[in-house]
């Protein structure tokens, strides 16, 4: 018994007909790129189904229905997914070359559909077109492949490759049948292969696309865990985790250099101007800071107006030499508000990795304490802590820097 054809078509709209509106009120419980990112989705959906609606009445209505409208709607949804993925991967959308490739396609299906009529010439084209956006949509997944790579990504690249080889599978039966079937609904082995699997490809692209969704959503929320809201830097649990991670890859001949960053008098800056401006003089400071650390180096916020910063692979003379720059560009920072704020500036307290560390609460404290002999100092400087130096080079003098006073 031969599959009608028309009636897969049929039956694959109405699939995405009912999905549809289920994407489209989920939105609204979502924002930014989630929530364009689902719309798209479900505006997709929809337009599949009315393409799939209209290419199922082949031989009911005429040939501008069935075949023009028809491939022009589906043109636009695959225009629409290629988007719609890419936007959620956050690579660029491309949409000029979207444009482009949906509306040559398009005219060509058009020409050959009704001004001089050549199946075999529209499947081409189609394919063509199809294969495109494919390619455009295969791309950004290719990192899946690899060891440790998004089992959500990888299950939609399968969806997208099941749509690729039905279309080699047609594109084959047709070089090898050129007398064949006359049409997509007509019945033939490759027909009826692709309209199958086209049928259900909406419900698995869909939970492909969802698979996905989740996956970036929960990998923003936990970054949004780990991130202090105020300076963008990492909060006290992200740096803990952090801490632990580079204290533990840490051992001998490597090293490893704690900054404990303080600003001076900053209870007077919250006292005397409010605390929004002491609020924005912390984001600025963390942007300063930020700026001129370079990976692997990690920098968080410990709390109120105090930061830590780790700096892997780092020895105590270049942690002093980075510190003295940090310092020397806080106060040359320009005021953050409006209103009359002073200059703001550092203290620094430094420690480095020593052998006997054996935890990294060991190398802050160091660190800590150093700050507080800054503080007693006078502020406004940068000071190692007691006992560390840094690393012996073959042939030259181990350095023992303790205090870098404020330059005159």
């Amino acid at each position: 018994m031969r599959i009608d054809l028309a009636t897969i078509a049929l039956f694959g709209a109405l699939q995405a007909l009912l999905l549809a509106p289920l994407l489209l009120v989920a939105t609204r419980a979502y924002a930014g790129v989630a929530r364009t990112s689902l719309r798209i989705w479900g505006t997709v959906l929809l337009l599949q189904a009315i393409g799939w609606v209209l290419m199922g009445l082949r031989g009911q209505v005429s040939d501008w229905v069935s075949i023009v409208l028809a491939n022009g709607v589906l043109m636009v949804s695959y225009a629409e997914t290629t988007r719609a993925l890419r936007l959620l991967l956050g690579v660029p959308q491309r949409r000029a070359l979207l444009v482009m490739i949906g509306a040559t396609g398009w005219l060509g299906i058009a020409w050959f559909g009704v001004a001089v009529p050549d199946y075999r010439m529209r499947v081409y084209i189609a394919s063509l077109a199809l294969g495109a956006y494919l390619l455009l949509l295969v791309w950004p997944l290719r990192h899946a492949l690899r060891r440790g790579g998004s089992i959500a990504q990888r299950v939609m690249l399968l969806v997208l490759l099941g749509a690729l080889a039905g279309w080699a599978a047609r594109l084959g039966d047709l070089a090898l049948h050129p007398a064949g079937a006359a049409g997509l609904l007509a019945y033939s082995p490759a027909n009826a292969v692709q309209m199958i699997y086209s049928a259900v490809e909406p419900v698995l692209a869909s939970i492909g696309f969802l698979l996905m969704y989740n996956e970036t959503v929960q990998a923003e929320l936990h970054r949004l865990a780990r991130t202090d809201p105020l300076t963008g830097t990492l909060n006290r649990l992200a740096l803990d985790e952090e801490s632990a991670r580079l204290f533990s890859a840490t051992s001998r001949p490597n090293t490893l250099a704690a900054l404990i960053i303080d600003v001076d008098h900053f209870k007077r800056i919250n006292d005397e101007f409010g605390h929004a401006t002491g609020d924005r003089v912390l984001a600025a400071l963390a942007a300063a800071i930020r700026w001129r650390l370079q990976p692997p180096a990690v920098l968080g916020r410990m709390g109120g107006e105090e930061f830590l910063a780790l700096l892997p692979g780092t020895g105590l003379a270049e942690a002093m030499a980075l510190a003295e720059r940090l310092r020397v560009a806080v106060a040359a920072m320009p005021p953050v508000s409006d209103a009359d704020v002073p200059g703001v500036t550092i203290s620094v307290g430094i420690a480095a990795y020593r052998p006997e560390d054996t935890e990294v609460q060991t190398l802050v404290r160091r660190a800590d304490r150093a700050l507080y002999d800054a503080k007693r100092a006078g502020r406004n400087r940068v000071v190692a802590a007691m006992g560390d130096t840094s690393p012996v080079q073959p042939g030259a003098a181990a350095p023992s820097p303790q205090q870098t006073p404020p330059a005159e």
